[in-house]
């Protein structure tokens, strides 16, 4: 066995260490043990961090001493996690596609860390704190909380009234916002709310998301020195829950969402405004009408509220959401220059002095490049991806391969030639060894050129094969000709991918995820030049 498949063996080992120790969440997350373990919790691995289902970003996790625990991940999105142990030395094996599942299991007997081995994801935020305590852990309960008032009346700002008494709705979003049902009818069956008494409000959940507009309460006085509220939906600027100072429109606290469905607690240190009047607002201006036709909507573009209440001590909620917990998406920019044609768009270009700009190819000649190289001659070939981002069915591609030249010396592109057509998935093209070189994945293509016609000179072949595209931005890609004659080229971390020459063995094959490779075109080698990269999309040389 050689290192590589012995450090593959070993990341993906489920490790047991006797003697290290275990970690348990609060009570929101935890579950009862099932004889073979004192208890059993579950987390959902994310690149925001380890996440309870409470909705908790990186919750302490306690446990009492001698407890024998298992903490399993569960994969929320196709990218590589594990979760390990920093001073126990444990660990899981690495997940890879969503909804995959692995766990680790100990013994509780210090203080510890828990973290994702991948590099990079530790940094990224997924951190959290082991606690060991002695004796049995107490579950936590927070201090009911005290309803706001207006003139001796009750204000009806936890919807328990069944009605939008004492609140004020514009636009569409508020139109219908009650929900009474967890599943909610506004949000996919397996999202679970969560909610606090009989309702809670949506500015239209995640099948309603289109929806704009604001929801403000009556002014109130504020007479505790802290408040909580339940808020969950979109981390988006435009999805939030504003409380404001009543006399001049100041805007004293916000929160958005969390990119989830489950209502989580917010406290709200308010001694400096008591016996003055604020209201809430909440606001959603955010459509999530994606701008981009191969990127799908933001069904986060909600919000989701419940519940204001006071509180005469700060309360204390184990899954509570501070604002520190969130990573919060800006709105959409304007983009200047936006919808210019070809030529307007090079005339509003800046370029430093002594150069200028000209448009050498635009709409409709070209659409959706990908890459494009150089050849001897000094003509521009383009790759165009009209599959991307998912591979068709065989036989079905629609990208394509052009040429453009320059043929009286203006700095105009005035010839294309279409080169070929019915590729699937193209990434990246180069020109060289009487061909063009195609990035396909799962295929590394050879198509020979007949240099009289700039036509096929037979059908593509298939150099490699077994190249990933689980995550399709994370492929193969950037083909360039090193200076030592071999051919070079990149790949994600995210994609998978198995190597070889077709109907090779497995034992022939290499494995690799992020890093550079090259392949050499007249000894037909193939090898993993360097590897600890994340997304590279380029490589030059010096």
């Amino acid at each position: 066995m050689n290192l590589k498949h012995l450090l593959t063996t070993f990341l993906v080992a489920l490790v047991f260490i006797p003697g290290g120790y275990a970690a348990t969440t609060n009570s929101y997350f935890q579950q009862p043990g099932t004889g073979k373990y004192d208890r059993e919790y579950t987390l959902e691995a994310t690149m925001l961090g380890y996440i309870g289902s409470d909705g908790k970003r990186n919750p302490v996790i306690k446990a009492s001493r001698g407890e024998t625990v298992r903490i399993k991940i569960v994969n929320g999105e196709l990218m590589t996690h594990d979760i390990a142990l920093e001073k126990a030395a444990i660990k899981s094996k690495v997940l890879v596609e969503k909804g995959d599942t692995a766990s680790i299991v100990f013994k509780a007997d210090k203080n510890d860390v828990y973290y994702c081995t991948v590099p990079g994801h530790r940094m990224a935020g997924m951190v959290g704190k082991v606690e060991v305590v002695e004796g049995p852990i107490k579950k936590e309960v927070a201090a009911a909380g005290i309803l706001a008032k207006k003139g001796g009346k009750t204000l009806n700002l936890n919807f328990e009234k069944g009605s939008l008494e004492d609140w004020k709705a514009t636009g569409d979003a508020f139109t219908d916002p009650l929900v009474s049902a967890d599943p909610s009818p506004v949000h996919e069956n397996d999202m679970k709310i969560g909610f606090v008494g009989k309702h809670f409000i949506s500015s239209g959940g995640t099948k309603n998301y289109k929806r704009t507009g604001t929801l403000t309460s009556v002014p109130f006085t504020v007479t505790q020195p802290f408040a909580s509220f339940q808020v969950s939906g979109g981390a988006l600027h435009d999805t939030r829950v504003e409380l404001v100072q009543a006399d001049n429109n100041k805007v004293i606290f916000q929160i958005t969402g969390t990119g989830r469905a489950n209502l989580q607690p917010v406290v709200v240190d308010l001694a400096a405004y008591q016996n003055k009047e604020i209201f809430i607002r909440i606001v959603d201006s955010e459509t999530g009408i994606s701008q981009i036709p191969y990127i799908g909507d933001d069904k986060w573009a909600h919000i989701n509220f419940d519940d204001f209440v006071f509180h005469a001590s700060r309360p204390d909620f184990p899954n509570e959401l501070k604002p520190s917990d969130i990573i919060i998406l800006p709105p959409l920019d304007a983009v200047l220059n936006a919808g210019l044609s070809g030529t307007e768009a090079a005339k509003a270009m800046s370029p430093k002095n002594g150069f200028t700009v000209k448009l050498a190819a635009a709409e409709p000649d070209i659409v959706r490049p990908i890459s494009f190289t150089i050849d001897h001659r000094g003509r521009l070939w383009v790759a165009e991806a009209h599959t991307y981002p998912t591979r068709a069915a065989e036989g079905q591609g629609k990208d394509r391969i052009l040429i453009f030249e320059d043929t009286n010396g203006d700095g105009s592109l005035d010839k294309r030639t279409i080169f070929k057509e019915g590729l699937n998935l193209i990434s990246s093209i180069e020109v060289g060894m009487g061909g063009v070189w195609v990035a396909a994945a799962p295929n590394l293509l050879y198509i020979p050129l007949d240099k009289k016609t700039d036509k096929p000179a037979g059908e593509p072949q298939i150099v490699l094969d077994g190249w990933g595209y689980q995550d399709t931005h994370e492929m193969l890609n950037n083909l360039k000709w090193g200076p030592d004659g071999w051919l070079y080229g990149t790949h994600g971390v995210f994609t998978q991918s198995n190597v070889g020459k077709p109907g090779a063995s497995d034992a022939e094959r290499t494995r690799l995820n992020a890093g550079v490779w090259r392949y050499h075109p007249t000894s037909k080698k193939f090898e993993l030049f360097a590897e600890g990269t994340s997304n590279p999309w380029g490589i030059d040389f010096n």
